[in-house]
C-alpha cells in the first residue's frame, strides 16, 4: 500500500504490528510526558492530513479524559522492500506518543498535590526529602564533633609523673599557666 494513500489508521493497545522484514512492535507505544504512561487509551485513530513532500502529516484522536492530550506523536510504518520504501506493509504501522496533562489536568494535579500515580509531583518531593536528610546528617555530625571536642576530654585521666602518688585530672597536669581569670580555689 502506498503510504500517502492511507487515509486512516486504527491502532489498539496490547496488539502488535504485522511484520515482514523486522520484528513486530506494539501498535501503541507511550514514551512518557507530563501525564506519564498509566492512562494509555484502548484505541487511537490517526488521520492523514496531507503530504509535506517528505512524509504524511497525521492527526491522532482517542477517547481520553479532558485532563489528558497527545503531545509529540510519530507514526512509523515498515517499508515493504526497504526502510524508506514509499510502499508499506499493511498493518505494520505503530504510534509513538507522549501523553501530556491539559491545563485543567495541571490545575487538578497542583490542587490535589498528586495526580494518579503521583508522577507529576514525584520529582519535587524526592529532592526535598533528600536535601532534608543531608541537612540532618550534617547537623548530627557537627553535634558529635562538638561533643567529642569539648565534653569527652573533661573526664579525669591518670597521669604518671611528679604527682606524689596521687592521680590528678589530665587538665591539672599541664605545664602551662592557667588562663587569665582562673581561680584555683574553684577547682
Amino acid at each position: 500500500i502506498l503510504l500517502r494513500e492511507v487515509q486512516a489508521l486504527t491502532l489498539h493497545r496490547g496488539r502488535y504490528t504485522t511484520s515482514r522484514r523486522t520484528a513486530a512492535v506494539p501498535q501503541l507505544q507511550c514514551t512518557g510526558g507530563s501525564a506519564g504512561c498509566s492512562h494509555v487509551p484502548e484505541v487511537v485513530q490517526c488521520y492523514n492530513k496531507g503530504w509535506d513532500g517528505y512524509d504524511v502529516q497525521w492527526q491522532c484522536k482517542a477517547d481520553l479524559k479532558n485532563t489528558y492530550r497527545f503531545g509529540q506523536i510519530e507514526v512509523s510504518c515498515e517499508g515493504y522492500d526497504y526502510p524508506d520504501d514509499p510502499y508499506i506493509l499493511r498493518g505494520s504501522c505503530s504510534l509513538l506518543f507522549r501523553l501530556e496533562l491539559t491545563e485543567g489536568g495541571e490545575r487538578r494535579a497542583k490542587s490535589s498535590g498528586s495526580f494518579g500515580s503521583g508522577y507529576y509531583q514525584s520529582g519535587k518531593d524526592s529532592s526535598d526529602s533528600g536535601a532534608g536528610a543531608i541537612v540532618v546528617i550534617v547537623l548530627l555530625a557537627l553535634a558529635f564533633g562538638v561533643y567529642k571536642l569539648f565534653l569527652s576530654n573533661q573526664q579525669p585521666q591518670e597521669s604518671f609523673g611528679d604527682s606524689g602518688g596521687f592521680a590528678r585530672p589530665f587538665w591539672q597536669s599541664q605545664q602551662a599557666p592557667p588562663p587569665p581569670g582562673f581561680k584555683s580555689s574553684f577547682t
